[in-house]
């Protein structure tokens, strides 16, 4: 029977190595029936405990969805005006989590700064929702040209936009396809999708060894989140 199938791995920087800082970057991904919910997040790596929020964002955000979809509701029925209010609150909700951790650490939500980009899809279609940089890829094959959901900087090419900053609702930005769509791919750099594997451990374990092979550090120093996901 045809499915979504998963291939996810991370990698930590060669720049996380030298100061020996853990990866920055997360990822989770659920699913319920045919409907595949994915995340990324991008942990900002001048931020003290970016690694938890991006973890914890990710997990939050892709569980509360999955938490309504097993609840019956079809989320990729809803217009992009409902659809954008039912990520919004996911998103809120893992934001308020963070901020009661963050003041019970004696910090602040900004301590716990990341990226998002997510997609909710279907067998003939879905829809992407991003915050800040990383990149979305929906595939139908070789002869459609790929829906994409691009990064959004700031004034500068080093600047972003996080889930854990004051507008970032006026950042969430949805990118809906309707396709038959084979291959989707989440991630946090610029690393171009693949994956070429019978099961889907075999599939990460050789993504996670690509990602974190050292030839990487001459293309980038960042951490690498790709997640990868194949009608099959």
């Amino acid at each position: 029977r045809m499915a979504w199938r998963g291939y996810a791995a991370t990698a930590v920087g060669k720049s996380q190595i030298g100061g020996g800082l853990p990866c920055q970057d997360a990822l989770a991904h659920e699913r319920v029936g045919d409907v595949l919910v994915a995340v990324v997040c991008d942990g900002a790596g001048s931020h003290s405990r970016s690694d938890i929020g991006a973890a914890a964002m990710s997990s939050s955000v892709s569980l509360s969805l999955a938490g309504r979809l097993g609840l019956g509701e079809d989320l990729l029925a809803l217009t992009i005006e409902d659809l954008t209010i039912v990520i919004a609150d996911a998103i809120a909700g893992a934001r308020a989590a963070l901020e009661a951790e963050a003041i019970a650490q004696g910090g602040v939500l900004a301590d716990y700064s990341a990226t998002l980009v997510g997609v909710i899809a279907g067998a003939d279609g879905g829809c992407f929702f991003h915050v800040g940089d990383g990149l979305g890829i929906a595939q139908a094959g070789a002869d459609v040209a790929p829906v994409l959901s691009v990064p959004e900087n700031g004034e500068y090419a080093n600047e972003t936009y996080f889930v854990s900053g004051e507008f970032w609702r006026e950042h969430l930005r949805l990118t809906p396809f309707a396709m038959l769509t084979t291959t989707i791919a989440l991630m946090s750099d610029g690393a171009m999708p693949f994956v070429m594997a019978k099961d889907e451990a075999t599939g990460s374990a050789a993504l996670a060894g690509t990602l974190g092979d050292e030839r990487t550090y001459r293309i980038t120093s960042d951490d690498k989140a790709l997640l990868l996901a194949l009608w099959q």
